[in-house]
């Protein structure tokens, strides 16, 4: 049974709400019925922030704010800042699969092309469906895809976010067989 920890900052608690049945997808996806979740909520986000407000989502992701969950806790992490990895200016999320964590920023995913506006509700719905079902093959061992349809290729914008359909294709389905620890 894996313990599945979704920790959110303040602020998003009424989005997370709305969104449990597009988590609990993407886990009874990968892992079957052979989880428990729970959400929670987490502060202290300013201190893995740079300048300009961007969170550094290795610092987060590698020294978290959180108490320790036990070997087979998985931590998704949900904030509403930009994130970045050394290297890019942004992404829309990272993974770190020995640690079992996950950073997902809702910043873009919530916004229309121009970022300026705000994206209709089902259009974030599925944006987040589609990378945590991203995030969660790679913590299940898959790389990044060729196939710009797969889930599992890489985004390099909202558009090709957009673009995507929300399930690993064939190819990467055969390799989660192979190679995952979890359920597949």
């Amino acid at each position: 049974m894996y313990s599945i920890r979704v920790w959110y900052i303040d602020g998003l608690r009424e989005l997370v709400e709305l969104n449990r049945e597009v988590f609990n997808a993407a886990f009874k996806f990968y892992f079957d019925d052979s989880y428990k979740v729970s959400f929670r909520e987490f502060g202290g986000l300013d201190k893995y922030a740079d300048s300009s407000g961007r969170v550094n989502a290795k610092k987060l992701i590698l020294d978290p704010p959180i108490d320790e969950g036990d070997k087979d806790s998985i931590d998704i992490f949900l904030v509403d800042k930009d994130i970045y990895l050394p290297g890019f200016s942004y992404v829309f999320a990272v993974t770190h699969p020995p640690l079992s964590r996950i950073v997902i920023s809702l910043f873009r995913l919530l916004r229309k092309y121009s970022l300026v506006e705000f994206e209709e509700e089902s259009v974030v719905k599925e944006r987040l469906f589609k990378e945590i079902m991203h995030e969660l093959g790679h913590l299940t061992g898959l790389e990044h895809c060729d196939n710009k349809l797969c889930v599992m290729s890489f985004s390099k914008n909202l558009k090709e976010l957009d673009a995507k359909v929300p399930y690993p294709c064939e190819k990467c389905i055969e390799k989660l067989e192979k190679i995952s620890k979890y359920r597949l």
